[in-house]
């Protein structure tokens, strides 16, 4: 969970001076990179396709057979 209180405090303990540079120091949290985005933008896709790789596995071995 973010927390606006710690990042305002971590922002003046890093001696900002600038109250725009304080404003903007969220943007440095680690929820924010793109690589956690890049995470969260399809979250259970991991699951889901394993999952489906099981379900065609199953299909493929003990499913029925066409007749013709």
């Amino acid at each position: 969970m973010i927390d606006p209180a710690k990042i305002i405090d971590k922002a003046k303990q890093s001696n900002l001076k600038d109250p725009w540079a304080q404003r903007e120091a969220w943007r440095n949290h680690p929820s924010f990179s793109k690589m956690a985005q890049l995470r969260g933008m399809f979250p259970g896709f991991g699951i889901a396709s394993g999952l489906f790789a099981v379900y065609l596995a199953y299909d493929h071995f003990a499913g029925s057979k066409p007749k013709h």
